[in-house]
């Protein structure tokens, strides 16, 4: 099995709101067609093409798509891979269908498509495999989230999605933007506990590293952004 970060995320607010700029997991086991773990957003459509085709992938070639939850900015690049099968938990398809009005971070109106494509599997329970992958329901930021628990190089990867959306909730096991926050403390506890290290919706990959007097968690990478403005001839960069 190989890992790739095709994008990690940033934990970004502007004042005009919620930047959305998600992690997506790149999954590819021997003999078996490339698994996307999330699909990040509209505006990062292209980029998503871009990095798949260095990696030798085209978007028909995906087997399965894996959406942690159904958020815009994990979800809605779902029809770029025509030949995929989709997995969501039932937990969050009913999440669509009771608040997908009230939650306004789902994009309702195209789940509908995603339900009749005859391409969509739903996931149901605690935990389970799709694809000879690990999954475990890990709600909170909504009812269906679920994360993907790996083992890869000798350590244990949690793509956590938006289950731990940065190193902030993460240390501190606080939450926001959550949908229920004692179910969210709840998951990142298990994560915390469980991984060494942890994709996270919305930050850099994090190493935790234990010892019998404290457990700290360590940044693998810096998380830089690049900004470019026409009428600017410099570039600024962001580096968190």
């Amino acid at each position: 099995m190989e890992i790739t970060l095709l994008f990690q995320g940033f934990p970004g607010r502007a004042s005009r709101g919620f930047l959305g700029w998600s992690s997506c997991v790149l999954i590819r086991q021997v003999g078996k067609p490339p698994i996307l773990f999330d699909t990040v957003g509209f505006n990062e459509r292209y980029t998503l093409l871009s990095r798949l085709e260095e990696c030798g992938v085209k978007p028909e070639e995906i087997g399965t798509v894996l959406i942690s939850h159904f958020h815009f900015d994990h979800a809605v690049n779902y029809p770029l891979f025509p030949n995929a099968t989709f997995y969501l938990h039932e937990a969050e398809v009913a999440h669509i269908e009771e608040n997908g009005e009230v939650d306004l971070a789902v994009p309702a109106q195209m789940y509908p498509a995603l339900r009749d494509s005859g391409r969509l599997e739903i996931l149901s329970g605690e935990s389970g495999m799709v694809e000879g992958l690990p999954w475990r329901l890990t709600p909170g930021h909504t009812p269906g989230l679920y994360s993907l628990l790996l083992e890869y190089q000798g350590k244990k990867w949690a793509l956590a999605s938006d289950a731990v959306k940065n190193i902030s909730e993460l240390t501190s096991g606080d939450v926001a933007d959550t949908w229920d926050d004692e179910k969210s403390r709840e998951s990142i506890r298990f994560i915390k506990q469980w991984a060494d290290i942890v994709v996270p919706g919305h930050d850099r990959v994090l190493e935790i590293k234990r010892t019998d007097e404290e457990t700290k968690i360590i940044p693998t990478q810096d998380s830089e952004i690049e900004i470019s403005i026409p009428w600017v001839e410099e570039k600024f960069r962001l580096k968190v």
